[in-house]
Parts: C-alpha cells; sequence; structure tokens
C-alpha cells in the first residue's frame, strides 16, 4: 500500500515530516556540552529475516516418516528462534517444582549424641543446597522436551494386565 494513501486515511505519525527529522533529536546525546551524533542506528544496515529454516512441508514431512534426527534438530531450532515454543518448552520444563525433603533417621542402637546428629543433618542438607538440584532436573526435563526423549522405568506389580 502506498504512504500517501495510509497517510491521507489518519495514520501519519510524523505529520508529514520526513523520517530522518523524527530521529534526529533523539540521537545525539550530550556529554557536558559536547554532542555526539553517532548515536542514530541506521536499521537499513541489518539483514532482514528471510524466513524459517524449515518449511511447513518439511516439518509435516519429519511427522509422518518420523525422521527422529530431523525432528530433534526442528525443536531445537525452533527454540532459539520462536519464542512462544521456547516459553512453552520452559513452562513444561519447570511445571514440577523438583522439591527435595530429608528426614533424619536414628536407631536405638546409636547412641543418641544430639549434637552428631545435627551436624551429620546439616552437612547433608548443606550438600543437597549446593547441588542446585532443582535448576539440573529443569535442564534434563528441557533437553527431554525439546530432543523428544522419556527416561523411565515401569514398575511390575503382577495384578495388571
Amino acid at each position: 500500500m502506498d504512504q500517501t494513501l495510509i497517510h491521507s486515511r489518519g495514520f501519519d505519525m510524523l505529520r508529514g515530516a520526513p523520517a530522518e527529522t523524527l530521529y534526529d533529536n533523539f540521537g545525539r546525546i550530550k556529554v557536558g556540552m559536547k554532542v555526539l551524533d553517532d548515536a542514530v542506528l541506521t536499521f537499513g544496515n541489518y539483514s532482514k529475516r528471510r524466513g524459517f529454516k524449515y518449511s511447513k512441508d518439511e516439518v509435516l514431512d519429519a511427522l509422518i516418516n518420523r525422521n527422529i534426527p530431523k525432528l530433534r534438530d526442528i525443536s531445537n531450532y525452533f527454540y532459539l528462534v520462536s519464542g512462544v515454543y521456547q516459553r512453552a518448552c520452559d513452562y513444561f520444563a519447570n511445571l514440577y517444582r523438583y522439591d527435595w525433603y530429608v528426614v533424619p533417621e536414628i536407631y536405638e542402637d546409636e547412641g543418641l549424641d544430639e549434637e552428631k546428629i545435627i551436624k551429620a543433618f546439616l552437612k547433608r542438607l548443606n550438600y543437597l543446597d549446593n547441588t542446585h538440584i532443582k535448576k539440573i532436573c529443569g535442564d534434563i526435563a528441557l533437553k527431554v522436551i525439546l530432543n523428544g526423549a522419556y527416561y523411565g522405568y515401569f514398575i511390575d506389580n503382577g495384578t495388571s494386565g
């Protein structure tokens, strides 16, 4: 659509002034009495985005053919370029809180040296605090989501078919 047509319909935010004059005032930085003129970015020097690395047909083809390496590559690529996909992956990776707790267990045949028990308990708490379990588990879950892998175990209780 022609810019003059857009301006004639009331969308002239510069009120007829050339765009270059709008940036002249904001592009100057005063340092004392000296004015620095090179604070304006010229966005014409930056290349425009040419689209995504993968087309819709390539993604659908990888899904239909179950091309796991390509699907992993697509997932990791979209995580880097799509804020919505990144936010969804981060959300699901950190949905579980990965909390932990420690319960001291005291055997009756041991001596009940209260100071020793508290010292050992605090030592274990300090160790767990310094292992950053929540961050590590969140990072592992994010890798699982991005790469489409799951590592778990099944418990056979003998009652289910």
